[in-house]
């Protein structure tokens, strides 16, 4: 496999650089958050979603030969694999992280094994009802920290009974 440097960039067409920077601006703004949600469903500081949301979606800039693309860690496996990684208690450092590592090896081996092809046997209600719980569960985590509380963790009910808990924690302004 050639890695090109740069290509895409090098043929860029810059009468396109303002619009490229709007939907840039707007991809960051959606993108950002969710990747900071992610991060603290893996139990991680929201730094650690911050940072990769924004360091991988550079170097894939550079190395990338497509010039449309949107890279993030706003995955549904990201997802699957923090809530793992919190419901296990594994915490930075640990046996368990070092699991989890390898975990992430074996899910690039996959990768290389192209074995994402079995998911076309997922059918789409599937994927969305999986998809929604998701978007569910990121929106309860974080809605106390909008409104001046701490971030929840746990399932459905833990999370709606961690809301109930900080209504008195508000802060209106």
């Amino acid at each position: 496999m050639k890695i090109k440097f740069a290509q895409t960039i090098r043929n860029y067409d810059r009468k396109n650089l303002g619009k490229d920077l709007v939907a840039g601006l707007i991809i960051m703004a959606v993108s950002i958050p969710i990747s900071m949600g992610y991060a603290q469903i893996a139990g991680l500081p929201a730094v650690c979603g911050l940072y990769g949301s924004v360091f991988p979606i550079l170097l894939f800039a550079l190395f990338s030969t497509s010039p449309q693309f949107i890279f993030g860690v706003d995955a549904a496996p990201a997802a699957l694999i923090g809530a793992a990684l919190l419901d296990l208690h594994i915490e930075s450092g640990s046996k368990e992280a070092l699991a989890a590592f390898f975990v992430a090896v074996w899910l690039l081996v996959f990768y290389l094994c192209r074995a994402g092809k079995l998911v076309n046997y997922i059918s789409a209600p599937v994927m969305g009802g999986f998809i929604t719980g998701i978007c569910t569960t990121i929106i309860l985590m974080q809605v106390p920290k909008l409104l001046g509380g701490t971030a929840g963790t746990g399932e459905f009910f833990e999370l709606v009974e961690h809301i109930a808990e900080t209504v008195g924690e508000i802060n209106l302004p």
